[in-house]
């Protein structure tokens, strides 16, 4: 630890919060401790009113924590980081709510399905082999294009979603999405090959 890293740690109470989350920033988690001790009840009591499952609380206080290292660098240095860690808990509370949604939506989907095919045995050989040419199709996509393929069209992500998981610019995902189905569709016509 540094020189700088020790004398910061030994009067850290004393730090504001944009010197903590400097010291974040810079690697440093001893200062997380004192942010923890400063605000998890506050952002504890905001999550308690605006999450719809209070089971899920302490565990969004926890992630909202964990996230603000990864984040530490993007603090605006306001007087309080309070307002920082809400957005962030505000973003998790978010992205949970559209992965409930998804999941909820694919349960509605798989009890609504019939449980017994109307096709006959010719259509359903033809359906398998249709499937086959697809999955081949898309296994012969480049990587790039086939995993942002795979997360738009068949886990329902958006794009900007797939591009903070990806870490490359929305603009980019939007390109390889295009490209992606493009080469699926002349592949396609062709027959699979």
């Amino acid at each position: 630890m540094s020189p700088l890293a020790t004398k910061r740690l030994s009067n850290a109470a004393a730090l504001s919060d944009a010197e903590l989350l400097l010291a974040i920033a810079e690697g440093e988690l001893g200062p997380l401790g004192i942010l923890f001790d400063r605000y998890h009840e506050p952002l504890r009591q905001f999550l308690l009113r605006a999450a719809p499952n209070v089971a899920d609380v302490d565990d969004l206080v926890q992630e909202t924590f964990l996230t603000a290292t990864r984040a530490a660098a993007s603090f605006d240095g306001r007087a309080s980081a309070l307002p920082f860690l809400m957005g962030i808990a505000t973003q998790l509370l978010r992205r949970r709510k559209r992965t409930f949604v998804r999941l909820r939506a694919l349960y509605d989907a798989f009890c609504a399905a019939p449980t017994a095919s109307r096709q006959s045995p010719e259509e359903h050989v033809n359906q398998a082999q249709e499937e086959a040419l697809l999955q081949a199709a898309i296994a012969r996509l480049s990587d790039e294009r086939r995993i942002v393929l795979v997360m738009v069209e068949y886990n329902g992500m958006s794009g900007p979603e797939v591009a903070q998981i990806l870490g490359t610019p929305v603009g980019t995902v939007w390109r390889r999405l295009h490209e992606a189905r493009a080469e699926l569709r002349r592949t396609l016509q062709r027959g699979g090959r």
